[in-house]
């Protein structure tokens, strides 16, 4: 699908004043008329997702002597935010229907009032200092002490301990961005287990990867979403990974067809994945000069019996929102904004909310 401009995607981007720079350090980074709506309706809250991460292409040197060149590799696209990512963030929504219940609940709110986080899924939040917190129920977990040696890139949940049963399994999945350990997990609900991180190392050769100066080509995990109890892990060159349960040990069990990269050619990519009713989607946002402009966005579908992507044309009726740390799925005539959309924010987010209808194929400033 091919991107028609219009007058209104020429616009000036003009950057926010100070104060509104200094907001991006809210989570979640979502429009002020959702949060209102997500307040009221605490229920909303497990529909947001983690922030997604940044690819750009690179391409082997060139070389007069190389017959058979390499074809370009993905790497992850560390954007200069002025260090947004490693500092904490503000929680920004106080449930109002909670009533005398949240103000006696309000210490977890006053105690924390910043966290670093670095995961969200099923309304769970991961934060940095070991801590997994429910903000809606006030409940926490406290995670294992974690081995600085190891990167954690972030962190998703494999189902809701909302749902929590004696038989029902709750995991904790941290990617790493390597191969040894590829992915480390915990299990906080279905029994009592060791507290300690368990970590797995990754020994499948990435179908995808033509890095030369990468001689096994291991699959690294880069981003991630827990889906009806299991994980579908997408690796940095693009390959989609099951990861499920095996006897309390979570295992790659399943690898997809096709490599999911835009159809459009570009120099970075914004790769996000959002739960969104049944059904997973995978959002590109599509950068094909600078890494503060968006061009282009494509969604994309997942089939989990087939495990491909089937790129959408419609999404009906919903609409999503990607922040700078957050993205979102929602039933478009429910919060009264406009449906079959994409609205989403640059990662540095100085320029404000901007919205892609998928009918138009247009980009234009979000009012």
């Amino acid at each position: 699908m091919g991107l028609k401009e219009n007058k209104e995607s020429k616009i000036k981007q003009v950057p926010l004043s100070n104060k509104e720079a200094n907001s991006q350090n809210l989570w979640p980074d979502l429009p002020q008329q959702l949060l209102h709506l997500i307040a009221r309706e605490s229920t909303s809250f497990r529909n947001i997702c983690y922030k997604g991460v940044t690819k750009s292409w690179r391409a082997e040197s060139y070389r007069c002597s190389s017959r058979n060149p390499t074809p370009p590799w993905l790497q992850v696209f560390f954007h200069d935010n002025k260090g947004a990512d490693k500092q904490p963030h503000i929680f920004n929504i106080a449930f109002k229907q909670l009533g005398f219940w949240y103000r006696k609940r309000c210490w977890d709110f006053d105690r924390y009032p910043k966290l670093h986080f670095l995961g969200s899924s099923h309304g769970i939040l991961v934060a940095k200092g070991h801590d997994v917190w429910d903000p809606v129920g006030g409940s926490r977990w406290r995670l294992p002490p974690w081995d600085s040696r190891d990167p954690f890139i972030c962190a998703f949940l494999s189902a809701s301990p909302w749902q929590y049963t004696l038989k029902m399994e709750c995991f904790v999945l941290v990617l790493t961005g390597i191969s040894h350990p590829a992915f480390v997990f915990y299990q906080i609900c279905g029994g009592w287990k060791k507290h300690a991180w368990i970590k797995a190392d990754c020994t499948i050769v990435d179908p995808n990867c033509s890095n030369p100066s990468e001689r096994r080509h291991f699959m690294r995990f880069t981003n991630a979403i827990g889906f009806k109890g299991k994980f579908y892990a997408l690796s940095l060159q693009g390959t989609l990974a099951v990861i499920e349960n095996i006897d309390s040990h979570l295992r790659i069990t399943a690898l997809g067809k096709k490599r999911a990269i835009p159809s459009d050619s570009s120099l970075h990519f914004r790769e996000l994945m959002v739960e969104s009713g049944e059904e997973v989607l995978l959002v590109f946002l599509i950068s094909k000069a600078s890494s503060n402009i968006v061009d282009s966005v494509e969604v994309y579908q997942l089939d989990v019996d087939d495990l491909t992507w089937i790129k959408m044309e419609s999404l009906g009726d919903r609409t999503l929102f990607l922040g700078s740390n957050c993205c979102m799925s929602v039933s478009a005539s429910k919060v009264g904004c406009k449906r079959d959309c994409v609205y989403y924010t640059h990662r540095s987010g100085d320029y404000g909310w901007w919205v892609y209808d998928l009918d138009k194929a247009t980009i234009s400033p979000a009012s």
